[in-house]
């Protein structure tokens, strides 16, 4: 079932629509006049993204595919790093 709803009962009653996207997994559509603007659903972080901010973290300046790509080459070195007593 599709729940769409009017921006001005979403606003009146967005305690009650934000437990129901948390607790029961529902989603709602918001409507404006006769035109659907938003969709109001439950976020969820993904672990690729969680992995491209650790480095992006640190990266400063380097955009996605440079990041990547010095990311390929530290795992490279780490492998072939000796200790030397």
């Amino acid at each position: 079932m599709t729940n769409i709803i009017n921006i001005s009962d979403f606003r009146n009653n967005i305690s009650d629509y934000i437990n129901r996207v948390i607790y029961n997994k529902d989603y709602f559509l918001l409507k404006r006049g006769k035109k659907i603007v938003a969709k109001v659903v439950n976020y969820k972080k993904s672990k690729e993204s969680k992995k491209e901010n650790k480095i992006a973290r640190f990266a400063g300046i380097w955009n996605n595919e440079e990041g990547k790509m010095i990311g390929y080459y530290a795992k490279k070195l780490r492998k072939k790093a000796k200790i030397i007593p």
